[in-house]
């Protein structure tokens, strides 16, 4: 099976609209609400993908790696 990238976007609460609500879609220009069954779907693949992106940066030497240049 393919894996097909996602796009997601986590809003937090505004003056137009109080609470979080979590949009998904195959590019920032067809995002769709996430409906409230498919949120923790998401959230876990949200959390996945940032965990594979920390994964290299510890390897290096973490925080000092990304400080190096400071």
């Amino acid at each position: 099976m393919k894996n097909i990238p996602r796009t997601y976007v986590l809003t937090l609460n505004s003056p137009s609209s109080k609470g979080v609500r979590l949009w998904m879609g195959e590019s920032i220009h067809a995002l769709r609400h996430c409906p409230a069954k498919e949120i923790g779907q998401a959230l876990r693949e949200i959390q996945q993908n940032v965990d594979s992106l920390q994964t290299p940066v510890s390897s290096l030497g973490g925080s000092s790696y990304l400080n190096r240049n400071r």
